[in-house]
């Protein structure tokens, strides 16, 4: 494995890979709470685990089993399992999305100092939806899948801010997207997208708008999604630690299997 150096930064504030970690580790128990109250069958050494005997799972082994029971189940049995949740998470995305038209978007940032990893490693995961697709499961305990349809097009089923349930969306790479903001001055643009509901193709006001600027013997990326102005302040804030959690795991992936 490669050395890697991960400092994080959100809205001024520092933290620690531990930080990370652990928030990794609660939400990999979360959803394996989840998907058990739904009726999956949360499985350890091929033993069915309680809930008292999920919560006595080591971090690691929340992660592996978390990432098995997802990767076991696959897109089809999640939408089941989940039919429900998808339902009413349609709902509310629509809602906020109407609500919120014509005002401004809320901002969910992180921003990785990054050493270890080169930015041509890591642009090629990230804005190649094929690669990209073996990392996202394993890296973020709030995505169950991700499932490239065409070169730069998703479909995915993820829990935005770790707030609520999972949602089940299309999201497509533009480059040509209207800029939300401007670039900070050194930076190159990363990933620009845009996300409709998988279920009917409605547009909700979603977008994904990443930022990097290489470093000597790495990089910074600073990562944003904008949210509508009716989304929940829980959901957008979030999701500053939802997207910091998923590229540091990411970029600790590509260190990995160099």
């Amino acid at each position: 494995m490669s050395d890697i150096t991960i400092d994080c930064t959100i809205d001024g504030q520092a933290y620690s890979t531990e930080q990370l970690d652990r928030l990794r580790y609660v939400r990999d128990l979360h959803v394996l709470h989840q998907m058990r109250r739904l009726g999956a069958t949360i499985e350890h050494h091929h033993r069915p685990l309680s809930d008292d005997e999920i919560d006595h799972l080591s971090p690691e082994d929340a992660h592996a089993v978390n990432v098995a029971t997802r990767l076991a189940h696959g897109a089809e049995g999640l939408r089941k399992l989940f039919a429900e949740q998808l339902r009413a998470s349609d709902r509310m995305w629509k809602d906020m999305t109407a609500a919120s038209a014509g005002l401004p978007r809320q901002r969910a940032c992180a921003e990785l100092v990054v050493t270890g990893v080169t930015w041509e490693d890591f642009h090629t995961h990230v804005s190649d939806f094929g690669e990209l697709q073996k990392l996202v499961v394993p890296a973020n305990p709030d995505h169950f899948f991700f499932e490239q349809e065409e070169p730069g097009v998703a479909r995915a089923m993820e829990t935005f801010g770790m707030y609520g349930t999972p949602t089940e969306v299309l999201v497509a790479a533009d480059p040509t997207l209207p800029a939300p903001f401007d670039l900070d001055e050194g930076y190159r643009l990363l990933l620009a997208g845009h996300t409709r509901l998988s279920s009917d193709g409605s547009r909700v006001d979603i977008i994904a708008y990443h930022q990097f600027k290489p470093m000597p013997g790495g990089l910074v990326v600073k990562l944003c999604a904008l949210f509508p102005a009716k989304a929940p302040k829980e959901l957008v804030h979030g999701h500053k630690l939802h997207l910091a959690v998923e590229f540091a795991k990411t970029l600790e992936l590509i260190a990995t299997a160099r």
